[in-house]
């Protein structure tokens, strides 16, 4: 009996050993971390920075934030405000020792693409090489979201704004940075001619132009601001008008004389009697009337609906060029 007890205890024992081991076994070695995927991670971030509208973020996450020259473009950054209309995700991206670049998928409303953002290590820390935010230089009194574009110096040889009267100069104006996405729009010089605010998409672009004559979008590396079906304001006819009394000569040509209400002898009011009929086109009014032309020793009665003419309408308000085709028999 007491070699049976021996036994049994002598196997228990070996039971419990071989148990110990089994658990032993089963259990895992620990996993080693994955390494760090920094570019995913830096592209993600950039993509709720831009979704979430955080202007202020994003212009420091320049390189050119710090830069002395383009300093003062601080003062233009848009308040932060979500995003409107657009929607980023990050897709790929590969850092190397020193530079990099990610790249964004963005969605709009029937629109998408995608833009890459070149990297920069700085100090232990990935920036952008490029300004992600949209610069908007009009150049004259206007404002986005409530916002009133401030006069910013001049940044070197990158304006903000440029005096073609004086070789292109730079020169100081107002411009504000904005991050991509629908903003509502207004521009001194469009008082009573379209209705004011009017929103527009800013895609992602590098900056803007108003150019109403132009559909809204991309194009050549800019964003035209404008709303699609531009609604006008009751001031339109008037100020249409008045144009007719500029001349804007870079349309003048050989083959069509240029007039208005400063002719070379100084001669004006030239179009008080046409009129201007509003169409659904902003670009095409219907001029009708008659308009007074010099020629030789007096003026001579004309009809104004024989003119040649065209219209810009921008940032700068109304600019009419006009060719005269009955003086020229064109």
């Amino acid at each position: 009996m007491r070699r049976l007890g021996m036994a049994a205890a002598l196997a228990a024992a070996l039971l419990a050993l071989a148990g110990c081991g089994s658990a032993g076994a089963q259990t895992a070695a620990p996993k080693q971390a994955e390494p760090k995927d920094e570019a995913a991670e830096f592209g993600a971030n950039l993509a709720g920075l831009l979704n979430n509208g955080k202007s202020k973020e994003l212009f420091n996450l320049w390189t050119g934030s710090d830069d002395l020259e383009t300093e003062p473009l601080a003062d233009a950054v848009m308040p932060e405000a979500k995003a409107k209309g657009i929607e980023w995700k990050y897709a790929k991206g590969l850092f190397g020792p020193e530079e990099g670049s990610v790249t964004l998928k963005w969605t709009a409303a029937g629109k998408h693409s995608s833009k890459e953002f070149k990297t920069k290590l700085v100090d232990g820390k990935w920036r952008l090489e490029d300004d992600p935010l949209i610069r908007m230089p009009v150049c004259a009194p206007f404002s986005v979201d409530g916002t009133d574009a401030p006069v910013v110096g001049v940044l070197g040889e990158q304006g903000p704004c440029y005096d073609y009267s004086n070789g292109g100069m730079p020169k100081e104006g107002q411009i504000l940075l904005l991050a991509p996405g629908e903003h509502s729009v207004s521009v001194d010089a469009l008082k009573g001619v379209v209705e004011q605010p009017y929103r527009a998409m800013a895609y992602p672009a590098d900056a803007v132009e108003i150019d109403f004559s132009r559909k809204p979008g991309v194009r050549e590396g800019g964003v035209n601001l404008v709303p699609d079906k531009p609604k006008l304001a009751s001031g339109y006819a008037d100020a249409v008008k008045a144009a007719f009394l500029k001349v804007d000569y870079s349309s003048c040509t050989e083959s069509a004389s240029c007039i208005n209400g400063e002719t070379q002898d100084q001669r004006d009011n030239l179009f008080d009697g046409i009129t201007v009929t509003p169409t659904d086109d902003i670009m095409h009014p219907t001029i009708g009337g008659t308009y007074q032309h010099w020629k030789d020793d007096g003026y001579y009665q004309r009809d104004a609906s024989k003119l040649d003419w065209d219209l810009t309408i921008n940032e700068n308000g109304i600019l009419v060029g006009v060719y005269d085709k009955e003086s020229t028999g064109l």
